[in-house]
């Protein structure tokens, strides 16, 4: 499974302080500079799955850096909500 790769790749950035530092600038470039990084170390997984695992890790720690933030940002889209106009409550 691609998730357990990514999480094998997490482990091993926090192994190597230059992998580190790589993993760092490719955050800040965006999700597919992460992938390509991965992919170079042997970790296959895909965008769609690095944002659902950074977005459990801001559940599971309470805390996001800024550049984790920013690749979760854009790809979760709340429900629009809708106002009951018959009871005078807002639905959704």
């Amino acid at each position: 499974m691609s998730i357990d790769a990514l999480e094998q790749f997490y482990e091993k950035i926090r192994s190597d302080s230059a992998l580190e530092n790589e993993a760092g600038t490719a955050l800040g470039e965006g999700p597919a500079a992460v992938v390509a990084l991965g992919a170079r170390e042997g970790f296959v997984f895909s965008e769609d799955e690095l944002t659902i695992a950074l977005a459990q890790h801001a559940v599971t720690s309470d805390e996001l850096s800024d550049s984790d933030l920013d690749l979760v940002a854009g790809g979760i889209v709340s429900p629009p909500r809708f106002k009951d106009y018959s009871k005078g409550a807002r639905i959704g």
